[in-house]
């Protein structure tokens, strides 16, 4: 934008302009400092300059050999190396105009650089010079110190490629390999190969990518550092990859479809009566929509009522509850229920509404069953939170998703909550890695424990590939999920009509103002061309990175935020092959 009067905007004048007032600028610098230059010089050696002018005006016709030979005395007088001396004050003023005009100090900086450089070339051209002109050999080191000065102090000020303002910063991460070791030595975490703290860590991680973009790499290097230092993991492990490489003598496997699969005991996880409401969510959890979570209540209310009649008449062991719920009449589950607010269920004329809400309860049926058929010593979450080693593996294959989906986000609810009852400790590292989040069902209360897991030492580390499938299942709570992240990490994503997924990591990275010297250049034709350059500098919002940029990005490449820090780093990782400790799935 130009001012009527043909300046820039912001009160600078163009630039031809502002090279003459740097020009006369430079020339008042140096006649008002030599004087000062001049009396350096010793007594017996001050020359009149003002006299030299004289004599090459009155001889400009012809110069006299004589005055050839007053060259050679200044030479002789070492005033080669006193005009480039005095040629100083010039190239600082030429640099403060710059300076001014372009509201930047690199000018000052640049300026006796580019004068150091210019008189030394100058005094190499003062040793070839001098055997053939004397005047312009003494005048050589003086002139190309004030040109270097001045052509650096105008580069300075030459486009700037961005001035960062406020807003996202991102830099290049180069420290990964280096990090790596010192986490192995100090036993810290790493994320894609940058250092977490220990307040990162309990800060919670959410890594977002597309299918080989490297996700579950960087999570697995995660999970790896923090078993090597001892920590107890909660894993949901799509295909058993993490199980296999990281299985220790100890550890529990939760997988009905698993020969080491632990026997899960449901009813040994009551402790108190307000256990049964807290079951019941756990193993029939609501999705996230209105009509049918309201339906989803009433089975939850309906199995608490059977459960806390079971329990309180010592009706038999879990897998003798699962029976009865599968296989009761009617009226066996009326009297199940008997006394409970589920008995209003099965009065007279409602057997449709009852009908529904059995149907609802179908799935979680199911699940208890397929659990109970499980040999073994009974095993309770609870007590393994509070008192297990190890870690708890919950591995599935794509063709199990279907039928273990709801025990496995049961599960992890019981373990996530029940850290919530323990004692805070700071010190204390329970992780919960939930990779390919929208694969499972909803894990009710996920996204409020988040914001309270931190003080009793829980670790939580999602993984998703599409947002909008994490977002069917966990409605509007799925970007308080995002939120309560602090640490991100973000790979190749895919995009859809309304950007997608990588524009969700767009976003999430953010924006940033800049200032950014614009140039344009034109030409006139006419009986004479002109030709004319203009500068202004542009302040703009923009997109650190683009959803498009998101959607190019190589394999194992990306961009990590961490809670602690200020700066987004971009990141490029190796793919870590881990050896194979036990077999990922051993069928039933």
């Amino acid at each position: 934008m130009t001012t009527p009067g043909g300046g820039m905007a912001g009160g600078r004048g163009p630039d031809p302009v502002v090279q003459q007032i740097a020009f006369l600028s430079a020339l008042v610098a140096i006649g008002l400092c030599w004087p000062l230059v001049r009396g350096l010089l010793p007594a017996e050696d001050r020359f009149g300059f003002a006299d030299l002018v004289r004599e090459h005006w009155a001889h400009r016709d012809h110069l006299e050999p004589w005055i050839e030979q007053r060259w050679a005395w200044l030479a002789a007088h070492s005033y080669h190396l006193w005009f480039a001396l005095a040629a100083f004050p010039g190239v600082i003023a030429v640099s403060i105009v710059q300076g001014i005009d372009r509201r930047t100090a690199w000018p000052l900086l640049h300026a006796p650089l580019g004068w150091a450089a210019g008189a030394v070339l100058g005094y190499m051209l003062y040793g070839s010079l001098r055997a053939d002109s004397w005047p312009l050999a003494v005048m050589m080191p003086a002139t190309f110190a004030f040109l270097g000065g001045a052509i650096a102090a105008r580069l300075a000020t030459w486009p700037r490629k961005i001035k960062h303002l406020r807003g996202t910063r991102v830099r290049m991460f180069t420290g990964g390999r280096g990090a790596r070791l010192r986490a192995r030595v100090t036993g810290g975490v790493t994320l894609a190969g940058v250092p977490l703290s220990r307040e990162d860590e309990t800060m919670h991680v959410a890594a977002i990518g597309a299918t080989g973009s490297g996700k579950s790499t960087a999570l697995r290097g995660l999970m790896a550092d923090a078993i090597r230092r001892g920590d107890r993991h909660v894993v949901a492990d799509p295909d058993g990859a993490s199980m296999s490489a990281f299985f220790s003598p100890g550890d529990i496997v939760l997988n009905p479809f698993d020969r080491r699969c632990a026997r899960w005991d449901l009813l040994g996880e009551i402790e108190r009566p307000s256990d049964y409401a807290f079951l019941a969510q756990s193993v029939l959890p609501h999705l996230g929509t209105g009509d049918h979570d309201q339906w989803i209540s009433y089975a939850q209310q309906l199995l608490a009522g059977a459960m806390e009649n079971f329990v309180t008449l010592q009706l038999g062991s879990s897998e003798d509850f699962a029976a009865m719920l599968a296989g009761a009449t009617l009226a066996e589950l009326k009297q199940l229920c008997a006394g409970t607010p589920a008995a209003r269920y099965f009065e007279e004329g409602g057997e449709r509404m009852l009908a529904s809400i059995l149907g609802t309860l179908s799935p979680a049926i199911g699940h208890l069953r397929q659990i109970s058929a499980v040999e073994g010593e009974p095993f309770t979450i609870r007590r393994w939170i509070r008192g297990g080693s190890g870690s708890l593996w919950m591995p599935y294959s794509a063709n199990q998703v279907a039928a273990v989906k709801g025990l496995i986000s049961c599960w992890m609810n019981i373990a996530i909550l029940e850290t919530l009852s323990l004692e805070p400790a700071r010190d204390r590292r329970i992780w919960f890695h939930i990779d390919e989040l929208d694969a499972l069902g909803r894990i009710e209360g996920l996204k409020d424990a988040q914001a309270r897991l931190r003080k009793f030492g829980g670790c939580v580390a999602i993984g998703f590939q599409s947002f909008a499938q994490v977002k069917q299942v966990y409605g509007e709570g799925a970007q308080t999920i995002i939120e309560n992240c602090g640490n991100l990490l973000l790979l190749r994503a895919g995009g859809s009509e309304d950007g997608g997924t990588a524009k969700l990591a767009s976003e999430l990275i953010g924006d940033r103002e800049v200032e950014r010297d614009d140039v344009s250049h034109s030409r006139t034709r006419g009986r004479f061309t002109t030709r004319s350059m203009s500068m202004q500098t542009r302040r703009t919002v923009e997109d650190v990175a683009l959803s498009s940029e998101i959607m190019q990005l190589p394999n194992c490449e990306g961009f990590v935020k961490l809670a602690t820090r200020a700066r987004w780093e971009r990141v490029r990782f190796p793919h870590v092959a881990h050896s194979t400790r036990v077999s990922p799935m051993i069928p039933v």
